[in-house]
């Protein structure tokens, strides 16, 4: 199998999975990046992990859920309305901290918050709120007290320890859930146990409860940078079916050309073996390594202060597309002859002139009135009919011959293939050209 075009056909084809792959994260990045993907992700996994409701519902509710959610955000967009500071999560995200690490209006979340960061806004809150509060848990905490004696609690309470405002205001929730029941308030019932569970393992000790809120940050987070890889994933197969679409980027036909065609196969595996070295550098081939306290860590856009900052990410991904449509894949294509070339003009064209002589249809081209019968300027009508109908004629021709059982698993076998990410096709890549260069020398020896 050594340098041989089994070898050849694989290096091909698997050098494409990798432009491909490469394409397909650019783009994956640049929708993240202007999107907000992974600020959104790390409130979800604050809010809805940590401090909200952590309760796990089915699939269809989950669904149902999702989609009424969505219904929720454009509503209030609409409208105008906005969120009522209702929850532990909801406080915690308008925290002046939070909003300090927001770049701007249209990007108002943070795509990473330090762990220390996160204990000190979370104790800051549940202090805020023991404040706010203090005389709903003196009354229930201490209901046997005198009128003087509530005055003196109130003033000894203010004085304590943050340790123990946090005790007196985890017990007064922990009551008001006993006594109401299937009712929500403003912590979670589960975010509740949590925090009491720290407090106490912490033997009231506020620095000790501080490193408890932090490794269960760490912990959460590490859940989330799964969510989102998951997330990532279904992104990208659905960028890589679509892909292998626009591009007529058919696994089936691609193998078949390279098995058949010496001359490209060996033009691609040229250029295969230079991007080997070139490509290797390159953040997007590279394992993603996690961060303490993030959801996500490749090129992520976390502590961008400006206007400026996020929109020069996102030129540079856009730019990163353009750069590989321009230069590896248009080279690769053009070995391959790889696209719809005239979308069935052609081959159709007999067909689509039949049709519509019989409708009596007449072509207007340059102000100069054509008919169908004329077959002198047939080229021009068609070139006239594809490109001023292109969603009929040209589009119409994509999903036609997409739906083809056979091209359809050829774009579904890209699509997966795509989804399997550059880093795994590049490693894959490199271990094939050692393969084959071992092959040469070899050869050379003997």
């Amino acid at each position: 199998m050594i340098n041989s075009p089994l070898l050849d056909v694989t290096i091909g084809l698997v050098f494409i999975y990798l432009l491909y792959s490469l394409l397909a994260t650019s783009i994956k990045e640049t929708i993240a990046t202007l999107f907000g993907l992974r600020a959104k992700m790390l409130k979800k996994g604050i809010v809805v992990g940590m401090l909200s409701n952590t309760t796990k519902d089915g699939v269809l509710k989950s669904i149902f859920k999702g989609i009424g959610k969505y219904f929720k955000i454009i509503y209030q967009k609409i409208f105008r309305k906005r969120e009522k500071k209702e929850s532990l999560g909801t406080s915690f995200y308008l925290h002046p901290i939070i909003k300090n690490y927001g770049a701007n209006r249209l990007y108002p979340l943070p795509s990473y918050i330090p762990t220390s960061n996160f204990s000190t806004i979370l104790i800051d809150v549940l202090k805020q709120d023991f404040d706010s509060k203090i005389d709903d848990i003196i009354k229930c905490n201490y209901s046997n007290l005198s009128d003087t004696e509530i005055a003196e609690k109130k003033q000894n309470l203010q004085n304590t320890s943050d340790a123990l405002k946090i005790k007196e205001l985890l017990d007064y929730y922990s009551q008001y859930y006993k006594d109401n029941p299937g009712k929500s308030a403003y912590i979670d019932k589960e975010t509740l146990q949590i925090l009491q569970l720290h407090l106490s393992n912490s033997i009231f000790n506020i620095d000790l409860f501080i490193i408890k809120i932090e490794q269960w940050f760490n912990d959460t987070m590490k859940r989330v940078t799964g969510w989102y890889k998951r997330q990532t994933q279904v992104i990208i197969f659905v960028i890589g079916i679509l892909v292998a679409v626009i591009f007529n980027v058919d696994t089936i036909e691609i193998t078949s050309r390279l098995s058949t065609d010496k001359d490209a196969r060996d033009k691609l595996v040229q250029m295969a073996t230079q991007a080997a070295d070139r490509y290797k550098d390159d953040p997007r081939v590279k394992k993603t390594v996690t961060k303490e306290g993030v959801a996500i860590s490749d090129t992520s856009v976390a502590g961008t202060a400006n206007n400026d900052s996020i929109f020069k990410v996102y030129l540079a991904k856009v730019d990163s597309v353009k750069s590989l449509l321009n230069g590896d894949i248009n080279k690769a294509n053009s070995i391959l002859a790889i696209g719809w070339g005239d979308f069935g003009k052609q081959r159709d064209s007999t067909k689509v002139l039949k049709e519509l002589q019989k409708k009596s249809v007449v072509v207007c081209i340059d102000q100069k009135v054509y008919t169908l019968k004329n077959s002198k300027h047939r080229h021009k009508i068609l070139n006239s009919l594809y490109n001023n109908n292109w969603i009929k004629y040209k589009v119409g021709y994509v999903l036609k011959e997409t739906m083809r059982g056979r091209k359809f698993l050829g774009f579904l076998l890209t699509a997966f293939a795509i989804s399997l990410g550059a880093p795994f096709w590049f490693d894959l890549l490199n271990k094939l050209v050692k393969l084959r260069s071992a092959g040469k020398k070899e050869d050379n020896e003997k």
